[in-house]
């Protein structure tokens, strides 16, 4: 009798976790279709967005070096040359297309998730779980705006993903060869020449998993080869920089220009604590409140023997430290929180918390709703104002790019020959004044090219317009790409970047501004006066360089001016904020 019931009983457990099986597989399922479908709408608007000003910063110094300039002095960057090595690589295999750069970018982020996937499924994520996260990131890099694209931070991810998977191999294998640990060191020392921030992760990650290494003696080796293999490639960097003649301007960058940097960070912590960090990308940047304690509860599980519960907690040391590291050591941009989102992401899957199929769906619910709502301009204008009081409404109510038909419209005519109208239809922050407006920027290189301008002649004098330089192929008259950023940096370094523009000055024969870093009323650009400048341009502005300088062209908006140098050049103020009356 009791055997009877007993075989009901495991009869009825079995079909209800069949069925339970057969849900997953389902949800799985729906989570790779949907990941599918946000590849297929972002990927071709992805590759035709223009790149952002950082991204032709580094293309130029790439160029200069692949064609015998030397790095830091031709261009300066305040950077080490790792990421430019990356994109010399990308040059000589792809060829220069920002499309090139755009799908290694995009390359990179599906070797990236590829990795964290794998992560988090060996460290307790289901199928499911598994999809949905894969689904979150296809709804999110693809659909940011381009500041936050071909940028070091998430490339130093690639380095950093190898060295743990070195790593996490060698400490689950019982014969721990010391090769792979000096491998492992050398990845990383690869990673820090892109980003000097790469050490933090990698020093927190070897101090959390070395108790798995075996004795002190072991140990003690492990760390002499992976300190050795991150030496080895340090020496050959810094042998790269001697030998191409770099060293001294590699040394005056750090001496010079970036002393000031961990000043301006301090003044800017709190901002970004209290007010940034929550915000960079809605809605997924608000469950780091939720990702924070859900991870510290995961290292206490770092010397489990269980191996599923040892790699969540090698992942949640990954997560703490790079979301610390962004937060204490980085300025409040968005680019550098891309990392931290996409290991939070992991971090969710692998303790089997639904967070990504949450934020896919609040963003397929919201995507929907608003093309409807589209329609009653009242309703969006009722939308617009609680966004504007409510902080939680705004944060889940972003509209998701894939659900503008402004920008989608564009999609079809990604398989074409990309024109420049269609270039800046699909960028999301062009009129920003570190965007690049095809369009516009196209008209001024036109109007250069009739004027024949070569090497040196031109000065990219703000920081979208330096795009030019490769636009035109000529080298740049004036080693600076970011000059505001320089400006910013104190009176020592004003002061120098004068004295190198007036050096400048006699090889040059025009130069271009942007007026979208100069005033937020982009509507009035073409009130002009005699002089072709704008009316709403202040009158000591107009005393400055470049505004000194007669205009000789203006691009259709009034965006960009391009001005001949013939007077005298004594003072560059470059203001500190948009709309700025006095100096």
């Amino acid at each position: 009798m009791w055997y009877s019931a007993f075989q009901c009983y495991t009869s009825g457990m079995s079909a209800l976790l069949t069925r339970i099986c057969e849900r997953r597989h389902w949800l799985a399922i729906a989570g790779w279709i949907i990941t599918v479908a946000f590849l297929v709408i972002g990927v071709p608007l992805f590759v035709r967005m223009p790149l952002w000003c950082d991204a032709t910063l580094h293309e130029i110094s790439a160029r200069n070096m692949l064609a015998g300039g030397v790095h830091y002095r031709d261009v300066l960057d305040t950077n080490p040359p790792g990421f430019g090595w990356m994109l010399c690589a990308v040059r000589v295999l792809f060829g220069p297309s920002s499309e090139a750069v755009r799908i290694v970018d995009l390359a990179i982020i599906v070797a990236i998730t590829t990795f964290l996937l794998v992560w988090a499924r060996a460290a307790g994520a289901t199928s499911a779980g598994v999809a949905w996260m894969a689904a979150a990131i296809a709804a999110f890099y693809p659909f940011i705006h381009e500041f936050n694209h071909v940028q070091r931070d998430v490339w130093m991810m690639l380095p950093a993903a190898v060295a743990i998977g070195l790593r996490l191999r060698r400490i689950e294998r019982t014969r721990r060869p010391t090769a792979m640990a000096f491998l492992e060191g050398m990845v990383w020392g690869l990673g820090c020449w892109v980003k000097p921030h790469l050490l933090i992760v990698a020093a927190c990650v070897w101090l959390v998993s070395a108790n798995r290494i075996g004795s002190i003696r072991a140990v003690i080796r492990d760390f002499a080869a992976v300190f050795a293999g991150g030496v080895v490639v340090g020496l050959i960097g810094l042998g790269w920089l001697i030998g191409t003649g770099a060293w001294p301007y590699f040394l005056d960058v750090w001496q010079n220009w970036n002393t000031a940097y961990a000043e301006i960070m301090g003044k800017e912590l709190p901002y970004r604590f209290f007010v940034q960090q929550l915000n960079y990308f809605p809605p997924y940047s608000c469950f780091v409140l939720l990702a924070v304690p859900v991870a510290l509860c995961n290292l206490r599980d770092r010397s489990s023997p269980d191996p599923a519960q040892f790699r969540r907690a090698m992942l949640a040391t990954v997560y703490l430290s790079w979301l610390l590291n962004t937060l204490l050591l980085q300025r409040g941009f968005h680019y550098a929180h891309v990392p931290e989102t996409l290991l939070m992401l992991a971090v969710f899957a692998a303790n089997r918390l639904p967070v990504s199929a949450g934020l896919v769906l609040i963003q397929i619910i919201v995507g929907i709703s608003l093309l409807a709502a589209d329609r009653s301009p009242e309703l969006m204008e009722t939308h617009h104002q609680i966004q504007a009081k409510s902080w939680a409404y705004r944060n889940f109510t972003e509209r998701n790019a894939a659900f503008n038909p402004n920008r989608t419209c564009w999609w079809v005519g990604c398989f074409d020959s990309p024109s420049r109208e269609l270039r800046k239809g699909v960028g999301m922050w062009i009129d920003h004044f570190g965007g690049l407006d095809p369009v516009e920027l196209g008209a001024v290189a036109d109007f250069l090219r009739e004027q024949g301008v070569r090497d040196g002649e031109l000065i990219a004098w703000h920081d979208s317009s330096h795009e030019l330089y490769l636009e035109l192929g000529i080298k740049p008259g004036f080693r600076f790409m970011h000059v505001g950023t320089m400006f910013g940096l104190g009176k020592w370094q004003r002061e120098q970047v004068l004295r190198e523009l007036q050096a400048a000055i006699p090889h040059a024969r025009f130069v271009v501004s942007d007026m979208h870093r100069i005033t937020k009323h982009h509507d009035r650009l073409n009130e002009v006066g005699t002089d072709g400048l704008p009316l709403l341009l202040p009158a000591w502005q107009r005393k400055e360089f470049p505004f000194n300088q007669p205009v000789v062209f203006r691009s259709p908006s009034g965006r960009y001016l391009v001005h001949a140098i013939s007077n005298p050049v004594t003072s560059c103020v470059i203001p500190e904020k948009l709309d700025q009356e006095l100096p």
